[in-house]
């Protein structure tokens, strides 16, 4: 569906919406979200790229549920540090700019790790990964919303989920198809250098970093940005372009003349003026760069906005403390409850006992004994069942993406996120209670499907209700 506003009566100069309504909405957005919804698949990837990690490095690094929980850990604090740098390095060079750094990051940071044969070394590599992919996963929402018009911009925005969905889907067939393969093992009999499938799997990883890079090339700066940063002509050249590409027409069709940017409150300024009140097209020295920073940083803590961004902190803690850790943990979990199933096959346990029998050197020294019970054949076996409950927890995010995407205008972003947020912590809660795998795979297939979209809606709030020259710095101290 195209649409474009009307194009007999030139607009002299309008504000940001209004040049954005007039370049349309139609083919350039629905192309825009096929490579920022790449981008966000790749986060998706990246993200989770340690659930699987976890159960085959385990060998190699004679990893113990503790080093299993800094390995997890690792990626996060980048992620912490990271955010808030990328959040400034966007406001000072660019939205693009930033996202095609932390991507190029992300890939560098993938193909070392896969690299280095230590665990220390390992873990300074995933947390330059955490470090660089946070950059896009916490532009991606602003960038593209910059592009679209209010009335849009929650259904689109939110249609990025189908995205982050459909990489979780990837991300266990990908993994199926190198870690367990013999192929992939480059290791020479003898050899000190280690170069496993996992390995493998971990530079596979990162190469659709560098591919979405190439996707996201073509398309221009964020329009809001350029205009924020005292460029309003080439924030009208990147709307021309928006509005050929909408209308077919020529650029010169473009009614709007030159932008104006709405100020708080009725009041309105021109973006490019000086402290005399007439218009310029100088660009903003270090000084003044700087100056701007300082104001954005303290409307961080100045009401009303310090209210919602804790209330949006809060939230965001939330969620991601259960996501990121249950996420990294389901693989492992679900390759838990298979062996313990072979083990005691008549015997239903919870998720602590499970583990706790596993741990046990009694056991183990007696299954190890039994070739009927761990013999190749049933090991890839159990393998297998880990790549599949993996990509059931996966597919089951697909109706959830779609609904939210369908009905979020219809039911409000507030109410929305009061109903996910309540589900998925009684799904959480849950996991406590399940006795055998089969219950471990519906909670975890609803946990999942809920979670993950919740951090859509979330952003979506974020872009909505903070300013948007701030919006960067807030979703960024939110993540």
């Amino acid at each position: 569906m195209e649409e474009h506003g009307e194009t007999k009566d030139r607009v002299q100069r309008a504000p940001f919406e209004t040049a954005l309504h007039h370049a349309g909405y139609g083919c350039f957005q629905w192309l825009l979200l096929m490579s920022c919804g790449g981008v966000y698949a790749v986060c998706a990837l990246s993200t989770t790229t340690l659930s699987f990690v976890l159960p085959a490095a385990k060998s190699d690094f004679d990893l113990s549920s503790t080093d299993k929980g800094r390995l997890t850990a690792t990626p996060l604090i980048g992620m912490c540090v990271g955010s808030y740098f990328w959040g400034n390095l966007a406001d000072a060079r660019g939205r693009k700019k930033a996202i095609i750094g932390a991507l190029l990051l992300d890939a560098l940071a993938a193909f070392l790790s896969s690299l280095v044969q230590s665990f220390p070394a390992f873990l300074a590599c995933r947390f330059f990964s955490g470090f660089g992919i946070i950059g896009a996963t916490g532009l991606i929402f602003p960038y593209f919303g910059d592009f679209l018009s209010l009335r849009h911009r929650d259904v689109m925005l939110c249609r990025l989920e189908v995205f982050w969905t459909i990489g979780t889907i990837l991300l266990p067939g990908i993994a199926f198809l190198i870690i367990p393969n013999a192929i992939f093992n480059f290791t020479a009999p003898g050899a000190s250098f280690q170069y496993t499938s996992w390995r493998v799997f971990v530079a596979a990883c990162g190469i659709p970093s560098l591919l979405v890079v190439l996707l996201l090339v073509p398309f221009p700066e964020s329009p809001r940005y350029l205009l924020h940063a005292n460029r309003p002509e080439q924030a009208l050249q990147v709307l021309q372009r928006i509005f050929v590409v909408n209308t077919k027409l020529h650029e010169k069709d473009f009614p709007v003349e030159s932008m104006i940017s709405a100020g708080e409150g009725d009041e309105e300024e021109v973006v490019s003026a000086d402290n005399n009140g007439n218009e310029t097209k100088a660009p903003l020295t270090w000084s003044q760069r700087w100056q701007a920073f300082w104001i954005r940083k303290k409307m961080l803590v100045t009401p009303p906005y310090i209210g919602l961004l804790v209330l949006c902190c809060f939230v965001d803690f939330g969620l991601m403390f259960s996501y990121y850790t249950l996420m990294m943990w389901f693989p492992d979990l679900f390759e838990r409850y298979s062996q313990f199933s072979v083990l005691f096959p008549d015997e239903s346990k919870g998720v602590c006992e499970v583990s706790l029998a596993l741990t046990n050197e009694t056991v183990w020294s007696l299954a190890l004994t039994n070739e009927t019970m761990l013999s190749t054949d049933k090991s890839n076996q159990l393998g297998d069942q880990v790549y599949v409950h993996t990509l059931v927890v996966a597919l089951s995010c697909v109706p959830t993406a779609l609904w939210v995407g369908l009905t979020i205008n219809i039911v409000g972003k507030k109410l929305m996120l009061v109903i996910m947020l309540i589900s998925s912590g009684l799904a959480a809660l849950g996991l406590n209670l399940v006795r055998s795998s089969l219950e471990n795979l519906v909670l975890s297939c609803v946990f999942e499907a809920i979670v993950s979209c919740t951090e859509a809606v979330l952003f979506c709030v974020i872009c909505e209700i903070f300013p948007t020259k701030v919006a960067y710095v807030y979703s960024y101290t939110c993540i």
